[in-house]
């Protein structure tokens, strides 16, 4: 989840081992009765050795959930008049299938095979298949050849595929055209900055759609999207499809209006929890899941060395002295919540603002029993305080003294902590002590760990072939980082890649920024991108040798996406 905050800090507590194995028994009880595609064989690649099936989910039969091609044909009726829709059980697909192409599918030759990439698509093409395969092993290969084997099989069908952000969607653009040649005049990419009535007409004239969920979602609703020619959709991203996130909602409007389409999803991480990976099928209808780790036997050999290091570095004596007096200001509020029974008594330095946020929400929902009604706005208050002072520790402690003051500075300005804390005589040391030590120029300790980390990586790697990320979850260390780099020569040529929302500390980057970024990464314009939350998820970035974490408190889903950005074509350090 990202904020449009600058300051916003996620804290996902979700570090619970994910249980494969107990999830594994019943699903294949029902992918064992499904009935096997009758109108169609198989491309010339050899008979798979397939290893034992990783676990799956058990789904309970549903008509929203197709298992095999025969089923989603349904029975092909006559081309009805636009204003005629069947709202029968039986679902009817007003486009024609090409019989004469539906009798074989196509898998690309031009690429080294790997066994698990042929089994995987195999699945994906006759059954609503979630994808969970590793970073940089191949996913984008496989929504491509599905995709083009629909644009085969139905002349007049329409394909979509959805990602997050532009960079993504252009990457699967380049792999349509260039991995199995879908001719690039009936592709279109669309985002919210094409106007509605372009996209109207783009829907009608156009096969193969790369469009955000949020483009989607709107143009479904609109009826600007021609659902009833939908034959193939693919969901990149798919962890993201929770609650009521745009694509869980344009699949939930495309079950509703009886669309027979193909559904792919795909992720590199599904879930910590088995819940959420649970929600992420029922939301985009999947009846198949394919799952690969590492070290399973099909994908190990493609998988390279990555070197884990973790460095710990003591916080300045500025930044404690800061952080006592920060604490000294908070605490007597933790006293007050706790007098009130909505808190319990702790340590002040145990609390995280996560732990706070849960338990606003539980006082919100039950509050004590004869509390006075009078005093919630004071409780409301108090937690305010709180959650800013914690805050402002958590950007002290991981991002150094200027991040934190530049939050102090602003929520000293307005709101509760403003009201409560503009008087308060450790806040105006706090302050006075972060001025003081600014004033000075020194680096944090994390900074100039990470510069030595930086200097020593290039002593032995080529400036010009080698490759770094630098990430960072808050974009006022992006800025300082940047500073940092700008200052230690000519061996570090840097820029940073965010996103697209601007704020007051870094102003967001546009998509077509983005992509030209990454583009001059590629080409050695750039040896270094330091990069906020955009740079973590499913971008096909070259060799990246080696990954610094600036801050290491996001959730594990988002270290192991982090993570995922070396290590993929040789061994890499993180």
């Amino acid at each position: 989840m990202t904020s449009t905050d600058p300051h916003h800090i996620v804290d996902d507590d979700e570090d619970d081992d994910f249980d494969w194995e107990a999830a594994a028994r019943a699903v294949d009880v029902v992918t064992q009765t499904t009935a096997k595609p009758s109108s169609s064989h198989f491309a010339p690649p050899p008979p798979i050795q397939k290893p034992p099936f990783p676990p799956t989910f058990n789904n309970k039969p549903s008509t929203s959930r197709q298992t095999t091609l025969d089923r989603f044909i349904g029975k092909p009726a006559p081309k009805p008049q636009p204003e005629i829709r069947d709202c029968g059980d039986e679902r009817v697909s007003r486009v024609q299938i090409d019989a004469e192409k539906a009798n074989t599918w196509m898998y690309p030759v031009n690429f080294p095979g790997r066994d698990y990439q042929f089994a995987i698509t195999k699945t994906a093409l006759f059954s609503n298949t979630l994808v969970a395969l590793p970073t940089g092993l191949g996913k984008t290969l496989i929504a491509a050849v599905v995709m083009y084997n629909y644009f085969r099989w139905f002349p007049d069908g329409k394909i979509v595929f959805a990602a997050p952000s532009r960079p993504l969607v252009t990457q699967q653009i380049e792999a349509c055209h260039n991995i199995v040649g879908i001719p690039q005049e009936w592709t279109i990419d669309m985002t919210g900055q094409i106007s509605p009535t372009k996209r109207a007409c783009f829907w009608k004239t156009k096969r193969v759609f790369f469009v955000t969920p949020q483009v989607l979602e709107k143009d479904i609703q609109s009826g600007t999207c021609s659902v009833e020619y939908l034959v193939c959709l693919v969901i990149d991203e798919a962890h993201r499809a929770l609650g009521n996130y745009a694509s869980s909602v344009a699949v939930r409007e495309l079950m509703a209006a009886q669309v027979p389409l193909r559904i792919l999803a795909l992720t590199a991480t599904p879930g910590s929890k088995q819940q959420t990976v649970q929600q992420i099928i029922d939301n985009l209808c999947i009846s198949s899941l394919e799952y690969r780790e590492e070290n399973d036997a099909d994908v190990s050999p493609y998988v390279h060395n990555r070197e884990v290091e973790l460095i710990k570095v003591a916080m300045g004596l500025d930044a404690v002295e800061i952080s006592n007096k920060i604490y000294d200001a908070i605490r007597p509020y933790l006293t007050r919540l706790c007098a009130a029974g909505v808190l319990p008594n702790r340590d002040a330095q145990t609390w995280s603002p996560g732990e706070l946020l849960r338990f606003r929400e539980k006082f919100r929902l039950a509050p004590p029993p004869d509390f006075p009604q009078f005093q919630y706005g004071e409780i409301e208050g108090w937690y305010g305080v709180l959650l800013t002072g914690y805050h402002i520790l958590k950007l002290l402690s991981s991002h150094g003294i200027r991040p934190a003051y530049d939050m102090l500075e602003e929520k000293l300005k307005r709101g509760f902590f403003a009201k409560y804390m503009s008087r308060s005589e450790d806040v105006h040391k706090a302050k006075l002590r972060m001025q003081q030590s600014l004033s000075h120029g020194g680096p944090s300790p994390k900074l100039s760990k990470m510069l030595e980390v930086l200097l020593d990586h290039f002593k032995t790697k080529d400036p010009q072939n080698s490759r770094v990320m630098i990430f960072s979850n808050f974009r006022g260390s992006v800025r300082e980082i940047m500073d940092a780099l700008a200052n230690i020569g000519n061996l570090v040529k840097a820029t940073e890649f965010i996103g697209q929302s601007s704020g007051k500390i870094l102003k967001g980057q546009s998509q077509k920024v983005q992509q030209a970024v990454l583009e001059k990464f590629r080409a050695g314009g750039y040896n270094v991108i330091v990069a906020t939350s955009i740079g973590e998820e499913g971008l096909d970035i070259m060799e990246v040798d080696l990954v610094i974490c600036f801050d290491a408190n996001v959730s594990p889903l988002r270290m192991i996406q982090r993570m995922g950005r070396t290590g993929r074509k040789h061994d890499g350090r993180f």
